[in-house]
């Protein structure tokens, strides 16, 4: 593991991996997954100390020899130098607290850091000064049972060590100059430009998934890769349309001047890559890596997804107006300060109640009665809109300060916002819940509160920090003609509405809440009445009591120090001691005496306006002493001394206590000192715990101290903020002067552009037709590869079932192999036969063939013989009909009739020599159509024969109406349905009442049967199926017309496929003989 440690620090030195991006922010080179990828440099050692030396088994070792390496490069190479350089009335005069040696925990990470020692696990680790003591506050003060009670001490002592040692001082000498926000930047001030600042990324590659959607690179992972860069930004939002990732990001940067800045440094390193938005509007060819640019006007009008999401989430603006906004805000703040440093003996501006984060200041949240009706969802959008131009009217308060915002929809909850983001986070998760408990109305107030942020009161982060309101509780008696008595003595006010509350004495603040959350409750428990008479209360309070800083000292107010040493140490805050408090035991043996609250309702009574009193108890129960809390500025003071003399005049002060009498009765009373803060009874144990021990001066020095830094903070900032606009107004007019010469460049161009975006337009269009007809041939090509694919799985299938078949037949053939070979002669005998009597059959068929042309021959002499008789007789019988008994004509006559007897013999013989001819034809015929069949049937049981074979006549092939099906549904639909209709075509065939043949003349008298074109059935198949069926169809109705008229089903014929014609006998007894010849071969 140590070798492994140094090859991963040698790597580390050699520049591997990268460590550092900048002076503050660093990275585990080790640690890709993890979410918090940013660290300071000592978060970064702690993390890789703690993983190197881990004792978890779920670490691997080479885990921890990374971390160990990487944990020595970081001490032994990266250690961060303290520049020297620096002048000195720039620096922090308590700088040198954060180097102590003897700390043991690092609170201050660099000039104007902090962070929390307490909680590492933070995805936060850097803080302001403010927000860290905030921070430490709330933690401390936490009621949640999560936080334990080591941890809540640990915070409220960092909150103490914050505020006692670490409160940043400004220094008073003049600051270096700074530069201004667009400085080493050409951008045209007058141009409208996205806000907040928005970067736009394209060309990120993208890949298709099995189900047809694109993904690409995540923000996360373009984020990073953004940071390692060096830009500076928030986040990065990928955008998706219905097809998935569509290749784009917009970036988020900061929304003040170092966001612009950064925008705008990230928009020209991509420039000077050529990978801009020019570059990406070039027709070039091919474009690779990612291009990248500021969103501008263009960009958010177009009808492109980039500017549908810029419409939604940002807004147009340009930098003047931007400028005008931050200085007007300038002006009322630095009108603020003006007002109240006048005023530093009557405002303690830097009280502790001020400085904890838990410090609330009651607004103005004057929620009409109609946010209390019920509306429908679907008028909720009109609502928000109404809500929306209220909060812009100013009717709600929403805004306290620059670093304090309130819900004024929500008054129930006693919460001020610390950030800008809180709230509206607030109001973003309530307008956009699907809880059923929430009211339209209230979803509906919410949108518009988080609509009014967004757009309205988005803050520009100005190098100003705000002070604190003015204190409300320095106010002035109200009029004189008021029915109800609410304020009583000065800074003590009561409820009128409630006089059965046991706490009947408020500060103004407290009254303020608890008028409005009386008012504003949801309670039924509270009546109608009841709830008006404290909204009314609230009003009053608001608007007729609010209480204000008088400019002028009073002369009635008495000097909170006189008669006070002020060398004196006394207890801090002040405190009041308050013994011989009457005590009594219980039954369970206990002591038990007067409550606090009964105590500070006394005291208050008598007008010395304690905060709180405090019962001291021991292990015995009341121990008959308490503690009284004053207020922590001088009129606090002033009241504890009020209430020292008191009782000092009254014989019951702190000698009167300490003398030697034998009786003492009623409470002794006197201010905490040194000597109570030292005791060691029960009084000096609670003070030590809770108090300080301060002087006076001292205290006066230290708030004297704090208004010279607030005043010379206040005049460097107006300094600062001088320079500033005058550096402003010399960058307007260079950036205005260049962008003259901009837009006169830009006209020459925007000719050119429109001609090369017409081009790539059309280039465009071209490759996209090819890339959409290419597809669609590449599909068809898949679809045919699929049907050979599932052809041939069926045909290995039966090549397979074929092999077994004759692995079988083998050793069937090889049992019965003496079987075969009897069987072999008697075949080749019969063979042998077989030949016999086709030589003879085919002399025989000669013969008669010979015979029948003589038979033929014979008949026409027979014919002419018949002819010549009937002449004779006719002749005769004309001689008689005559009368002529000429002898020799007698005699001639005689001798015809006897050679026509003979005639007629030699024809009787020829007719009866026809009859056995032909009977012998046709037995000869009857054999050789038996010798076809047995033929055809031979044949039918062997395989393909080369040209000839048997042939199914008037069989209808199916293969035509599948391919025509196939056209219109998918394979199997399309089988079924082939099926079907050869089906139904067989029946047509077999029907004799069918009969599509019509006659035409030829040449002559002849005649001729073809198929009649114009039949129904035929005309409508060769419309709804086509060509090829129709074919097919036809051809089978003329086989069927020419073997079986009569039968009109399938034959069997013997057939040259060679020729296309009828085979004879001959043909197929020669085919006979070659399949014996070829069997006799092999074996």
């Amino acid at each position: 593991m140590l070798k492994y440690v140094g090859k991963c620090y040698e790597e580390l030195k050699k520049g591997k991996h990268i460590v550092k991006v900048s002076d503050e922010v660093y990275l585990c080179p080790y640690c890709p997954p993890k979410k918090k990828l940013r660290y300071g440099y000592i978060d970064l050692l702690q993390h890789a100390s703690g993983v190197g030396k881990s004792s978890s088994t779920k670490r691997r070792p080479i885990e921890k020899a990374n971390h160990l390496a990487l944990a020595k490069y970081l001490a032994e190479d990266l250690v961060p130098v303290v520049n020297s350089s620096k002048p000195v009335a720039q620096e922090d005069p308590l700088s040198g607290c954060d180097h102590d040696e003897n700390r043991k925990y690092f609170v201050r990470t660099s000039h104007g850091n902090y962070r929390c020692p307490y909680c590492p696990e933070m995805e936060k680790p850097n803080y302001r000064y403010v927000d860290l003591v905030q921070h430490a506050y709330g933690v401390g003060n936490s009621s949640s049972e999560k936080r334990t009670a080591i941890e809540k001490a640990n915070h409220l002592a960092l909150a103490k060590y914050l505020e006692k040692d670490l409160v940043p001082a400004v220094s008073s000498s003049k600051p270096a100059t700074q530069k201004g926000p667009l400085s080493g930047h050409t951008h045209d001030h007058d141009e409208d430009i996205v806000w907040p600042w928005t970067g736009i990324v394209v060309n990120i590659p993208t890949q298709r998934l099995e189900n047809g959607r694109s993904v690409g690179r995540s923000g996360s992972t373009l984020k990073d890769e953004l940071i390692r860069r060096g830009f500076n930004l928030i986040g990065v939002n990928p955008l998706w349309n219905y097809h998935g990732h569509s290749g784009i990001a917009v970036v988020e940067f900061q929304k003040d001047w170092p966001g612009l800045q950064h925008a705008l440094s990230f928009e020209e390193a991509y420039k000077a890559d050529h990978h801009g938005k020019k570059d990406w509007g070039a027709n070039n060819d091919f474009k690779y890596g990612l291009y990248a640019w500021v969103a501008r006007a263009d960009d958010y009008k177009s009808s492109s997804i980039i500017g549908k999401y810029l419409r939604k989430t940002n807004d147009l603006k340009i930098i003047p107006k931007l400028m005008e906004e931050e200085a007007r805000k300038q002006d009322r703040l630095l009108s603020y300060l003006t007002n109240i440093t006048g005023t530093k003996n009557k405002i303690d501006l830097y009280t502790p109640m001020q400085k904890s984060p838990s410090f609330k200041v009651s607004l103005t949240t004057d929620i009409s009665s109609e946010d209390g009706l019920d509306i429908k969802e679907s008028e909720m959008g009109k609502y928000v809109d109404k809500s929306y131009e209220k909060l812009k009217n100013g009717k709600y308060i929403v805004k306290a300060s620059d670093e304090a915002y309130v819900c004024p929809y929500c008054p129930e909850m006693k919460k001020t916002y610390n950030r800008y983001m809180d709230l509206f986070q607030h109001a973003s998760a309530v307008g956009n819940s699907s809880s059923e408990k929430r009211k339209p109305i209230v979803k509906a107030n919410h949108l518009a509160l988080a609509k009014y942020l967004e757009k309205d009161l988005a803050p520009l982060v100005s190098s100003l920090k705000p002070v604190a309101p003015v204190n409300p509780l320095s106010g002035c008696d109200h009029g004189e003609n008021g029915k109800y008595v609410v304020k009583v003595p000065d800074e003590i006010y009561t409820c009128p509405c409630c006089p059965e509350m046991k706490k009947s004495n408020y500060r103004y603040l407290d009254l303020i809440q608890h008028a409005s959350a009386v008012g504003n409750s949801t309670s039924e428990k509270r009546t109608p009445i009841e709830k008006a008479n404290h909204l009314a209360l609230a009003k009053y309070l608001e608007k007729g009591l609010l209480p204000s800083v008088s400019s002028s000292k009073p002369a009635a107010q008495e000097d909170p120090l006189s008669g006070c040493d002020d060398d004196e140490k006394i207890v801090w805050p002040w405190t009041g001691i308050v013994v011989n408090i009457p005590t009594w035991k219980s039954e369970d043996g206990r002591a038990v005496g007067e409550s606090g609250s009964k105590l500070r309702d006394e005291l208050i009574s008598r007008g010395f306006n304690p905060i709180r009193v405090r019962a001291l108890r021991n292990h015995c129960g009341h121990s008959g002493a308490a503690v009284v809390e004053f207020r922590k500025d001088w009129s606090g003071l002033h009241n504890a001394l009020s209430f020292e003399k008191s009782y000092e005049a009254d014989h019951h002060g702190k000698k009167d206590w300490g003398a030697s009498n034998d009786v003492k009765y009623g409470f002794y009373a006197w201010v905490a000192r040194a000597d109570d803060y030292k005791s060691s009874s029960i009084i000096g144990e609670h003070l030590r715990k809770t108090s300080d021990l301060k002087t006076i001066s001292g205290l006066i020095e230290e708030e004297e101290r704090k208004h010279d830094r607030l005043v010379s903070y206040l005049t460097n900032i107006v300094e600062t903020k001088t320079k500033h606009e005058k550096e402003i107004e010399t960058i307007c007019s260079v950036t205005s002067k260049s962008l003259k010469v901009l837009m006169e460049e830009k006209d020459n161009l925007n000719e050119e552009i429109k001609k090369i975006q017409v081009s790539a337009r059309l280039h465009f269009q071209k490759v996209f037709n090819e890339h959409k007809k290419r597809k669609s041939q590449l599909e068809s090509h898949r679809k045919d590869l699929e049907l050979r694919e599932a052809e041939l799985e069926k045909r290995e299938a039966l090549v397979e079932s074929e092999r077994k078949r004759l692995a079988e037949e083998l050793e069937e053939n090889v049992v019965q192999n003496s079987v075969l070979q009897f069987a072999a002669l008697e075949r080749k005998r019969a063979d042998e036969n077989l030949m016999k009597l086709a030589e003879d059959h085919k002399k025989q068929k000669e013969e008669l063939h010979n015979r029948i042309i003589q038979l033929e021959q014979q008949l026409d002499k027979k014919q002419a013989l018949e002819l010549e008789i009937e002449q004779l007789r006719g002749s005769l019988d004309a001689i008689r009909k005559t009368g002529d008994e000429d002898d020799v004509v007698l005699i001639i006559i005689e001798a015809s009739l006897k050679e026509l007897k003979e005639k007629e013999r030699e024809l009787e013989d020829l007719e009866a020599l026809n009859q056995t001819l032909m009977l012998s034809e046709r037995k000869s015929n009857n054999d050789l159509q038996e010798a076809r069949k047995e033929l055809i049937n031979g044949l039918k049981e062997l395989s393909s024969h080369g040209n000839i074979g048997v042939k199914r006549m008037g069989e209808l092939n199916s293969k035509p109406f599948l391919e025509a099906m196939k056209s219109r549904y998918n394979e199997e639909l399309a089988e079924e349905k082939a099926s079907e209709m050869c089906s139904l075509w067989e029946e047509y065939l077999k029907d004799p009442d069918w009969h599509p043949f019509k006659r035409i003349k030829l040449e002559g008298d002849e005649y001729q049967e073809v198929i009649n074109d114009e039949d129904e059935k035929l005309r409508d198949l060769k419309d709804e199926m086509g060509d090829e069926v129709y074919k097919s169809v036809a051809s089978v109705i003329n086989e069927i017309n020419e073997y079986n008229p009569s039968g009109r089903y399938v034959t069997s014929e013997l057939w040259n496929y060679g020729e296309g014609r009828r085979a004879t006998l001959q043909e197929g007894v020669e085919v006979l003989l070659n399949l014996w010849n070829a069997t006799k071969r092999k074996r």
